[in-house]
């Protein structure tokens, strides 16, 4: 450029191709005057031998798009769980149902995803005014590998296949409360009292007795051990939870006395599907309760299935991921409430369940369950504070990555995963584009098997 002016370029090496073409990490810097080339798709073909089996885009060189290597997660390591963290509009959602259609293709585990919006199932309008399609339109995986529990109206559930979503009262617990609201000291001593209770004795209790009158020697209801349990507390603390029941049961029409879907869900997530709890319209209250229940009881049942000890050996035990979407809600510090979060995020790998935590805010996540993420999809990240927590959590060196992932596209994404032996830079398939040739390949597979004439 001049006799004063340079361009000085700093490479890191990532590793290098053996003899017998595998990759090893490097133990030696290269020699002086070696050649430096662009790469091309021929030059990372290696990476094959190293790609999992859940394909969710292809691999990015600078500005260009490798699309003869292709992306894809190890299904084996899902359950030492996953994280997605991106700010809004960086393609979360696109992202997702990449994810899913995938996952539907391999069915590898089951995976569980609730879907406040509905637009996971029927597609709806991106954050730029564009329609998306949903995972109905992958019209070869929905039968076999999709199941939807929805809330929808009958009509609309009748003319989408879609399954009844109902939970019952015995599916509650009373720390269940501590998501759905504010509790003061003495409230939350009445919520911790009585986690052991069945749920539907509880609703029953607080839903029949008046604590105008209430003390526990005149109780002569059919509850008295649940009454003698509170015998120390104030009725107005009563009050304030028999209000919050009667919130909870009125507010959530899918809630009744009898009838779960519960058992249809777990069979479904152990058939290795996706399923996804479609709950359009309602709000973030009603969210948190439904995946408060659904994680306990999944985790409850691999806790029994297993003894209640777990085993690091994968064999063929169930595995399922539960996805918690905005994750900060349950997973930061001091909420209370989050325990069974919590637990899946630090004992859930010896029972065969991991957690998608997708979020926006990853600082804002308690440092200890970032810790015990193995799996990172890191798209665009303004907050430097951000950044800095997902490259002190990542198995990988993440730190020398910093200004591209601040300046990373929609769609793009830098993956942190073990298998594949470093970061790779990544541009996420669009779902739609992406869907066609899932569908195009299907049935292009159902051609081959008909005769050419009749």
């Amino acid at each position: 450029l001049g006799e004063d002016v340079y361009l000085l370029v700093e490479a890191v090496p990532l590793g290098y191709i053996d003899s017998r073409g595998r990759f090893r990490k490097p133990r030696t810097l290269p020699a002086k005057f070696s050649p430096v080339e662009y790469p091309d798709s021929s030059d990372f073909r290696f990476l094959g031998q190293v790609m999992g089996d859940i394909e969710i885009g292809a691999m990015k060189s600078g500005q260009d798009v490798l699309s003869g290597v292709p992306v894809s997660l190890h299904a084996r390591v899902l359950p030492q769980h996953m994280g997605v963290f991106a700010t809004t509009g960086m393609g979360k959602s696109n992202f997702m149902k990449v994810f899913c259609a995938s996952c539907m293709k391999t069915r590898q585990f089951g995976l569980l995803l609730v879907d406040p919006h509905g637009e996971y199932v029927a597609g709806g309008i991106s954050s730029t005014g564009e329609p998306t399609k949903g995972l109905l339109h992958f019209t070869a995986g929905k039968g076999e590998g999709l199941a939807v529990f929805s809330t929808r109206p009958e009509t609309e559930r009748q003319k989408l296949h879609l399954n009844t979503l109902t939970l019952e009262y015995g599916d509650f617990r009373a720390s269940d409360l501590f998501l759905l609201f504010e509790h003061s000291t003495p409230q939350a001593e009445v919520v911790e009292t009585l986690e052991e209770i069945d749920g539907a004795e509880l609703i029953a209790f607080f839903s029949e007795t008046d604590f105008e009158t209430f003390t526990p020697d005149s109780y002569a209801g059919p509850h008295t051990h649940i009454a003698r349990q509170l015998g120390g507390f104030h009725t107005g603390t009563l009050k304030v939870i028999q209000r919050r029941i009667r919130i909870l049961t009125g507010n959530n029409p899918f809630f009744r006395h009898r009838g779960s879907s519960l058992p249809e869900i777990i069979k479904a997530l152990h058939a290795n599907k996706v399923v996804v709890i479609d709950i359009p319209g309602m709000g973030e209250r009603s969210e948190l309760f439904v995946l408060s229940i659904l994680t306990r009881t999944v985790l409850a049942r691999h806790k029994k299935e297993r003894g209640g000890w777990g085993t690091d050996s994968t064999g063929d035990r169930q595995q399922v991921l539960i996805t918690i979407e905005e994750a900060q809600r349950v997973l930061s510090g001091g909420v209370r409430g989050t325990q069974v979060f919590r637990e899946c995020a630090m004992e859930g790998r010896k029972f065969g369940i991991g957690l998608c935590v997708v979020t926006q805010q990853p600082k804002n996540i308690d440092a200890r369950i970032l810790a015990q993420i193995n799996t990172f999809v890191v798209m665009g990240l303004g907050d430097r504070s951000d950044r800095a927590m997902i490259a002190g959590s990542a198995k990988q060196d993440l730190s020398a990555m910093d200004t591209e992932i601040q300046t990373l596209d929609q769609g793009e994404a830098i993956i942190s995963t073990p298998g594949i032996p470093f970061p790779v830079s990544t541009r996420i398939h669009l779902f739609e584009t992406y869907l066609a040739g899932l569908n195009k390949t299907s049935n292009a597979g159902i051609r081959e098997g008909l005769a050419s004439r009749f």
